[in-house]
């Protein structure tokens, strides 16, 4: 097959495209998205960026596995773990009022962060028919993956041996977590920046760490208007340390001694 064409016009109309449906600004990446894009372009017998973009546009199997390719995933159990903690202390007291709590992690990556909560959950001694997790991604291989539930040796490096030897399973030379030790959980493949966002319901807490770093200032505003309309009265919301949150007067900021969450108001 001839040379993947892509003049430096086509690679900034796919990097917009993509901007678009997913909030990722590649453009500080544009010579590694040029590469992988040639690369799968190849392997689909396309052979020039106009033409990819057009399916791209059109075709959502095409789309879907673009953006699996595009996204970045990296996470590890207990990230930033004071958050984690503040987070299912909140939905315990929560709980414990007589209600049902509802989290949301997004993205929530392969999982590890969801499985996290409901690690922590479990050794507080909340009720797990009290607590639902959502889980929702954008990258589709990464929801197969939550759902899967296996992990190796380097995303679980930060739990102590008794946590692993309680919460998973062996499977040389991996790590497979016992979900009936787990609360009621559920993954979906879900762009943020898709209606079908609000489908989910409301939300008691969510959870949003070191996504919009990937974003430039519109996205980041958009993303937390979005979050407040299926964020309850009074919910918390966890941005990442790294993480640029703007200013909305959708949300109060709250330092305490677990760091910082966002209070609708």
């Amino acid at each position: 097959m001839s040379e993947f064409e892509c003049s430096s016009s086509d690679l900034l109309e796919f990097i917009e495209l993509a901007k678009k449906l997913s909030g990722n600004n590649l453009i500080s990446k544009k010579e590694i998205v040029k590469n992988k894009i040639a690369h799968f372009a190849r392997n689909k017998n396309i052979d020039n960026m106009q033409t990819l973009c057009n399916k791209f546009n059109f075709d959502r199997a095409l789309r879907q596995e673009l953006l699996n390719l595009i996204t970045i995933n990296e996470t590890y159990f207990m990230r930033e773990l004071n958050q984690l903690n503040s987070a299912i202390q909140y939905a315990n007291t929560l709980s414990i009022g007589g209600g049902n709590v509802k989290i949301l992690c997004a993205p929530c990556s392969s999982g590890e962060e969801v499985y996290s909560l409901g690690i922590l959950a479990k050794s507080i001694g909340m009720d797990r028919y009290r607590l639902k997790i959502t889980g929702i991604d954008i990258n589709s291989n990464m929801i197969q993956k939550c759902k899967d539930g296996i992990y190796n040796e380097r995303s679980v490096k930060n739990l102590k041996a008794s946590q692993k030897e309680l919460y998973f399973k062996k499977i040389e030379p991996d790590y497979q977590i016992r979900q009936e030790l787990m609360p009621m959980i559920e993954f979906k493949t879900i762009n943020i920046f898709d209606d079908s966002l609000f489908a989910l319901g409301q939300f008691d807490i969510i959870l949003s760490r070191n996504m919009m770093i990937y974003f430039d200032e519109s996205y980041r505003v958009l993303t937390i208007e979005r979050f407040a309309k299926i964020l309850k009265p009074y919910g918390r919301i966890y941005f990442g340390s790294a993480d640029l949150v703007p200013y909305c007067d959708l949300y109060s900021k709250i330092v305490d001694l677990s760091g910082t969450y966002y209070e609708k108001v």
